[in-house]
Parts: C-alpha cells; structure tokens; sequence
C-alpha cells in the first residue's frame, strides 16, 4: 500500500478497515466497509442533484408526456450499464481508471484519465452556478448583500471552499456519512416541491402544456442529454464499488439509488419548467433552475439551504472521483493534490458563464462532449472484460512494466483507435434524422463501439 493511503489513515486516526487504496490498487476484503445503503445513499444523492434539474428542465420542451418517456426509458438503459460497472469495481477491486489499464495499456489509460478529470471539473462547475443562485438569494436575505453578479461569484467560492475542504480532510468513508444526510434533506426538498408545485399548478395543466413546434429537441435528443449525464457517472461508479461488502451493494444499490435520484429529479425540472412557461407564456429553462422555482413558489431560505447542501454532497463525488482520476497520471500526483487540482479548475469554470454569456449553451456544449467519449471509452472496457478476457484480471499486472498489460511501449493502440471511432460515430449519429428521433446518438455509437472492439480484441487474441 502507499505512503500516502497509510498517512491518510493515521492523519485520520480511523479504524483499520478504513484505508484509501491508490487508483490501480485492489482493495482487500478486509478494508471493504461500504454498504447496501451506503451505495444506494451515494447514488441518489450523486442523481437527486440541481444539474438532474436543470436537464430535466430542458427536456421540459418536449412536453410532459415525452418528457416523462425519456426520463424513464434513458435512466433505466444507462443505469443497467452502471451496475455492470459497479460489479467489475467489486470484483476486481480497483478504480474505473484502474480496470481501464487493461483494455487502453498502462500509459494509455492515461487518455481516459485526462477525459474523465476533466468531466469532473466540469461538473462540479455546473452544480456549483446552478447552486450559486440559492446560496445568493440566502446571502441578500439574511446579510443585506446586492443582488448582483458579485454576490453570485462568492457564492461560487463560498461553495467550492466547502467542497474542497470536506473532500481532502476526509475520504470514501466521511463522504458516506454526510451524503447519508445529505439523501434525508433531498428526500424533504424534492417532496417539498412536488406538493408545492401541483399546489399552484393544475395536473391537467402541466399535462395539456404544448410544447413548441420549433424546439429543436427530438426524443433522440433528450435521450442523449439524459445519458451523456448518465454516462459520466458510469466513469466513476468503481471507485466506490470496490470498497463495497457484497456484489449487492455495488451493483443493485447504485441502480436503484441512480435510477431514483435521476428520475425523480430530472421529472420535476421538466414540471417546473412547464409550470413557468405556462405561468410567464415562454418556455425558459433558464429560469426554471431550483433556486428560481423555490423563489417562484415562496419557499424561503430553507429551500435554498436544502439545495446548497446537496450540491456539496454530489460535488464531494466529483472532486474524490477526479482526483483518484488525475492521481493515474503519475504515482508522483498523490489523490489529495490531485483532489486540489480539482478543485481550483471547477472554480475557474463556475466562473465562467459570468464572462462568456448564457449558462444553457456552455451546458449544453458540455453535454455534448461528455456524450462523445465516455460512451465508447465504457463499451471499450466492458466488452474488454466480459467478452475478451472472460472476467479473467491479473491485478499484479496493472502497474507493471513489461507485463500483460503493457503493449506497445504502454499502450494498446486499438483501443485508442476504436474509442477514437466510436465519438466519431457520436459525431455522424447526430446528423442521421432516424437515430435522432429514437434511440439517440449516445447509445448508437455505445452499441458500435462494442461490436468493433469485440471484433478486434477476439482477432487479437485468435
């Protein structure tokens, strides 16, 4: 084990079984402490998040009725590829980074490293702006402070500091612990506001909306905004996993936590929306964020505070998950610099849209990018483990020169090219009209990019 997970242990004066393992290490049974609910606590909280809102709010434009389509059939599909995932982090034992040594080569796993830090920064910049607008409106109320841009950019650090601070002076297991709260306070606000808004909003209504016919959304579409979101959860669901105590844990647990919290969410973003198009005559997803609809419906600051809090809670997932991401580029980057790191590049981007204009096109653009890579990456390693290599690991190889996993010079150049084949697969899916008003592009070149990699890695090894 490294200097740095023992340092961590008795920095913390924890009990023995709670130790962080580095990203390519397997972690013992012993020091395996997660739970059933820890695992179904994590992923409802990491789903029943603003970001889930807010893509629920833009799936709003289809209407009700497609909305609700999309929301169920996009979030089950995604999540039965994240309890395949979850399993591989149990049996294993390692981190997604970890288990992608083996399909990419130990130096070319570094590319999936670098895709998957940078979701993470992103991620947490886009939950930090949408929780700004809460912690925002809190400090204007209570402190007197304007209302103005000022006092939503220190509502960005006064988030982000948190987040940082919790994240390093803790690990997997404090996380388990506050997200535990975290879930009763999402489970309050998400009821809260679903009896708020039907009680200002007629059923009928919501569901007699008609939704523009120039949306420029198609089921396809929404499908991917759904999965692109789901996908990047996917990248870091084995990083918890492996330090679960049953199969259970670390494949049903996620699902139905992931499942609960996407779908619930992402179903009130896209009521909320409506609810405002119906109430101001123009769909506008840009104000139907949940510090707005909490504003709308005269909530007051504990909904406010309620949102914050979650926030924290789902931002915590990704500045642990990006740093043990990064921290595979090196054994010199240790996770808690890595973790730093992190944290500094998601301020600088909740940063952004203060300078560059609207928030829904840079979130848009980045659901995009996320849609575009980690699908192919995921059917990569799947399909590497299930149907290559038969389940078959040698865990003594993953940080081994010369060994199983070293290739050519580190790297196993075709897995770089099929992944490389599946985004532009992305890329070409999104201009096919057929794909984009059923299954969408993300799941198209997921499908692909499986076959292909199957087809070569079974040549390979003939």
């Amino acid at each position: 084990m490294s200097n740095e997970s023992k340092t961590t242990q008795t920095a913390n004066d924890v009990n023995d079984s709670y130790v962080e393992y580095d990203v390519y290490e397997p972690v013992s049974s012993q020091h395996r402490y997660s739970s059933f609910r820890d695992m179904a606590s994590t992923w409802t909280v990491a789903n029943a998040n603003p970001t889930s809102w807010y893509v629920g709010s833009t799936l709003g434009i289809l209407g009700f009725g497609a909305a609700m389509a999309v929301t169920m059939l996009g979030n089950i599909a995604t999540y039965l590829i994240l309890a395949i995932v979850g399993a591989m982090g149990f049996v294993v034992g390692t981190s997604n980074m970890g288990l992608a040594r083996v399909p990419f080569g130990i130096v070319g796993s570094k590319a999936p490293s670098v895709v998957n830090a940078l979701q993470f920064v992103g991620w947490c910049g886009v939950n930090t702006y949408i929780a700004a607008i809460p912690l925002s409106n809190m400090l204007s109320g209570m402190l007197g402070l304007p209302a103005t841009n000022v006092t939503l950019m220190f509502s960005v650090l006064i988030i982000m500091a948190i987040t940082a601070l919790i994240s390093l002076l803790g690990g997997s297991r404090t996380m388990a612990i506050a997200q535990s709260v975290a879930v009763i306070c999402l489970i309050i606000l998400s009821v809260w506001l679903t009896i708020r808004i039907f009680q200002n909003f007629a059923f009928k209504e919501i569901m007699d909306w008609v939704p523009p016919a120039d949306s420029g959304m198609t089921f396809g579409s929404g499908i991917d905004a759904l999965a692109a979101l789901g996908f990047a959860w996917i990248m870091a669901v084995a990083d918890y996993t492996r330090y679960t105590k049953t199969k259970q844990a670390a494949t049903i647990a996620p699902m139905l936590g992931a499942t609960f919290g996407m779908v619930w969410f992402c179903l009130i973003g896209s009521v909320s929306a409506i609810a405002v198009a119906i109430q101001n005559g123009v769909f506008d997803p840009n104000m139907s964020d949940p510090g707005s609809v909490a504003s709308m419906l005269g909530m007051g600051q504990i909904a406010n505070i309620m949102i914050v809090v979650s926030t924290i809670a789902v931002n915590m997932i990704n500045v642990y998950s990006g740093g043990y991401s990064t921290s595979n580029f090196s054994t010199k980057l240790k996770p808690r610099a890595s973790m730093t790191i992190i944290a500094i590049l998601a301020t600088i981007l909740a940063l952004v849209p203060f300078f560059l204009g609207s928030f829904l096109d840079t979130f848009q653009a980045f659901l995009g990018y996320l849609g575009a890579v980690f699908p192919p990456c995921i059917a990569i390693m799947i399909a590497d483990y299930v149907v290559i290599r038969k389940k078959n690991y040698v865990a003594d190889d993953f940080n081994k020169k010369g060994g199983l996993y070293w290739y050519n010079n580190g790297v196993n150049w075709r897995a770089i090219v099929v992944w490389l084949l599946g985004a532009i697969c992305y890329f070409i899916s999104l201009r096919i009209p057929f794909i984009m008003d059923t299954i969408g592009a993300v799941f198209t070149c997921f499908i692909f990019t499986f076959v292909v990699y199957v087809l070569v890695g079974k040549e390979k090894n003939a």
